[in-house]
């Protein structure tokens, strides 16, 4: 029955290999798609558009990114390779919060400590010291304690270089191109470095999370006491985010991650919402540190109040595109009894423009196709003084076709159409299916014809071997038979001599 049970496992997992589900796919999606992929995407830094107005700032680069559509509003040498020294750790947290458990008790390793400059950044955790996930969360983005970000490292991943390689492959399903790290604190090394764009697709994934969110934004936490130290009271390190820090508090701002080295100079990643939307700011290379934080208000405040975000087809309509003498499809549908195909607009899409444009100054220019590209019926191109800002899909569902009566459909018959997607999953899983019956059926024949074979085996051992059993238990028999009858003959004759003798006498 084993090799029965394998087998059918076997074919299941053939099944899965050749079936492409498309719920895992969903499953693996990760936020932070690069911003060029993005339909819409802000042109709104380029061209007739650009603004002449932005800020002049003290970073070397810099981004502004929407974190729900990952539009690029500003951008300063964004691509430019840097040390990012402690805003690293807002990676180390995005691995923490999807991969650990808040609750889960931590053990500073002596590995740990050995890698710990006692003149960096910590908060004087100790070796062989435990505390939560979560308080060492807190010691890492509220005092930068780099002994915090190593001990999460080896938690998550064994080693310090184990975690490195963690981070470096969750980068890649980010969209990141300009990175490589080589520890989980930012700790100055030649090979550890990234850019402003990576950053932003960084926080903007890890944004996502009520814990990250929870931890960037709070002012003070006290971690209780362990079996090392007395309990410590943390303060937020980000000076954006207190009232009384006069031109470097920002009141939009939720939160962020500081950082400095020697040569990395002042870095930053920060927050904000205002209105509805939520921008990520990194500024990186900026000297003194105090720049940093002027340099993100600046820019979210330019980017707040200059530009809006446009929804051109929120209330949008298609204008009739069949009749009785025109189709969009001409070639296609002329003829055809059936009813017109429908189509349709993605009404949620928007993309950003100057605060100063109306809505009604963007031009649309609907281009259809020939036929439709799958479900793809043609383009709403989105223009500002002849300026393109954006473009989105027209998309069709083409109705059951009752007739082809038309020599176009008729010379379209005539080429090979290659089969949809739908027809080639059905007609696979058409084939597994017969295939698992096929197996089935030959697995219950066999185990039917195995049996009787068996049960013939049987009936002709019980017919014949008993037979000579009871064969030798007769002979038995009459050998005791015989045996006894001469034990009365001789017995007999025993009496009759004895009887003779007594005659005689």
């Amino acid at each position: 029955m084993k090799k029965y049970i394998i087998a059918i496992l076997i074919v299941l997992l053939i099944i899965n290999s050749f079936v492409p589900f498309t719920c895992s796919e969903a499953a693996g999606k990760v936020y932070g798609k690069s911003a060029v992929e993005i339909g819409g995407n802000a042109t709104s830094t380029s061209a007739d558009v650009a603004p002449s107005d932005a800020p002049e700032i003290n970073a070397a680069s810099a981004i502004v990114m929407d974190v729900d559509t990952g539009d690029i509003l500003y951008e300063k040498y964004a691509h430019e390779k840097h040390y990012p020294a402690s805003i690293t750790k807002v990676l180390t947290c995005l691995l923490a919060v999807e991969n650990g458990n808040v609750n889960d008790t931590l053990t500073v390793s002596a590995n740990v400590m050995s890698q710990v400059e006692m003149d960096s950044s910590r908060i004087g955790l100790e070796a062989g010291e435990q505390l939560t996930l979560r308080d060492a969360l807190y010691g890492m983005m509220l005092n930068s304690g780099n002994e915090c970000a190593l001990t999460i490292g080896e938690y998550l991943a064994g080693s310090t270089e184990g975690f490195a390689d963690m981070m470096n492959e969750r980068i890649k399903t980010l969209g990141c191109t300009d990175s490589h790290f080589v520890n989980p604190n930012g700790i100055q090394n030649e090979d550890h470095y990234t850019s402003c764009y990576d950053m932003a697709l960084i926080g903007c994934a890890a944004y996502q999370y009520p814990e990250f969110k929870k931890l960037i934004s709070s002012q003070t936490y006290t971690i209780p006491e362990t079996n090392k130290n007395e309990e410590r009271v943390l303060w937020q390190e980000n000076r954006l985010i207190y009232s009384g820090n006069g031109e470097y508090y920002y009141q939009y701002c939720t939160g962020g991650k500081t950082g400095y080295t020697e040569t990395a100079l002042a870095t930053l990643i920060s927050f904000a919402e205002r209105d509805g939307r939520r921008l990520v700011t990194v500024v990186m290379k900026c000297n003194p540190t105090t720049e940093s934080y002027l340099d993100t208000i600046k820019l979210d405040e330019f980017c707040f109040t200059k530009y809006k975000l446009c929804k051109p087809l929120v209330d949008f309509e298609l204008p009739e595109v069949n009749s009785d003498s025109t189709s969009l499809l001409t070639n296609y549908y002329d003829d055809l009894n059936h009813e017109l195909p429908i189509y349709y607009v993605n009404h949620s899409y928007s993309f950003y423009i100057r605060s100063h444009i109306s809505d009604e100054e963007i031009e649309k220019r609907i281009e259809f196709y020939d036929r439709p590209i799958g479900a793809l019926a043609g383009k709403i191109r989105f223009y500002y003084n002849g300026f393109e800002l954006g473009a989105s899909d027209i998309t069709v569902s083409v109705p059951f076709i009752m007739a082809t009566s038309t020599d176009a459909i008729v010379e379209e018959n005539n080429k090979p159409v290659p089969e949809s997607k739908v027809k080639t999953y059905a007609k696979r899983v058409i084939l597994i299916v017969g295939a698992i019956i096929a197996l089935l059926i030959f697995i219950i024949t066999f185990v039917l014809v195995r049996n009787a074979i068996r049960r013939f085996h049987t009936k002709r051992t019980v017919k014949y071997f008993p037979v000579s059993r009871d064969m030798r238990l007769k002979k038995n028999q009459e050998r005791l038979k015989q045996e006894k009858l001469k034990e009365e003959q001789e017995k007999l004759k025993k009496q009759e001599e004895q009887s003779n003798q007594s005659e005689k006498e």
